[in-house]
C-alpha cells in the first residue's frame, strides 16, 4: 500500500471511530502523529479527501473536516433521492424474484431478532448493515460506474451526518420498526416488480430519512 493510501485509510479509520469530528480543526503535523505516515503523503491523502468533500483546507487555519450544517443533510440527501429513484425502478423491472427473496428474508431475520432479544448495540449495527446492503443492492443495479462513484462519495456524507449525532448508525432503538416498515414497503413493491410503485417506496423512506437526520 502506497504511504497516501495508508494516509488516507488511517484519516478514515479515526473519523469513523470518532477520533475526529465533523467541523474540527486539525493540522497537518497532527495528522502525521495520529496516522504515522510522514508529511508529504498525508498531504496527498488531504487531496484526495478534499476531491471527495470530507475536508476542507483553509488557509492559515488548517485542515477543517466538513461541517454538518442543515445545507449539507439536505443536498446529501437529495443526491442520493435521484439516484435511488431511477435505481429502484430498474431494479424492480430486472430482479429475479429469488434475489428480492432473499432481502425480505434477511429483513424477516433482524426483526423477528429484535421481538427475540431487544435492541442491543450489535443488533442495530446489524440492523444497519442490512439497510446500507439493501439500498447498495438497488443502486448496483443501474450499472453504471459513475453513479456507483457518485453514490459512494454520497455515502461518506451519510456516514457523516451519523458521526454527527453521535453514533456510527441512524438506527436507534426508536426508529428500527420505523425503518423496517419502510424497507418492507420497498420489498413489497419489488416484489410486484412494480417500477412506479418502487420507486414511490424508497423516494417515501429516504423521505423519512431526512427528517430523522434532521431530528424531525
Amino acid at each position: 500500500m502506497k504511504l497516501s493510501d495508508k494516509a488516507y485509510e488511517k484519516f478514515k479509520h479515526h473519523l469513523m471511530m470518532g477520533d475526529l469530528k465533523p467541523g474540527q480543526f486539525i493540522s497537518q503535523r497532527e495528522l502525521v502523529t495520529l496516522t504515522g505516515v510522514p508529511l508529504a503523503p498525508v498531504r496527498e491523502a488531504l487531496l484526495r479527501l478534499e476531491l471527495e468533500g470530507v475536508v476542507q483546507i483553509a488557509p492559515q487555519r488548517g485542515i477543517q473536516i466538513v461541517e454538518v450544517s442543515l445545507r449539507f443533510i439536505k443536498d446529501t440527501y437529495q443526491l442520493r433521492m435521484m439516484i435511488e429513484k431511477e435505481a429502484a425502478a430498474k431494479f424492480a423491472g430486472n430482479a429475479s424474484d429469488a434475489m428480492i427473496s432473499q432481502l425480505r428474508e434477511v429483513h424477516r431475520t433482524v426483526i423477528a431478532r429484535v421481538e427475540n432479544e431487544g435492541t442491543s448495540d450489535g443488533l442495530l449495527k446489524d440492523a444497519q448493515g442490512i439497510d446500507d446492503s439493501l439500498h447498495d443492492t438497488i443502486v448496483s443495479a443501474l450499472g453504471n460506474e459513475l453513479v456507483d462513484w457518485l453514490y459512494a462519495m454520497n455515502n461518506q456524507r451519510i456516514q457523516l451526518i451519523r458521526l454527527s449525532h453521535g453514533h456510527l448508525t441512524l438506527i436507534t432503538p426508536g426508529t428500527f420498526r420505523q425503518v423496517m416498515k419502510e424497507h418492507m414497503a420497498i420489498i413489497e413493491a419489488l416484489e410486484s416488480h412494480d417500477p412506479v410503485a418502487a420507486a414511490a417506496a424508497i423516494e417515501k423512506h429516504l423521505t423519512a430519512a431526512l427528517h430523522r437526520a434532521l431530528g424531525l
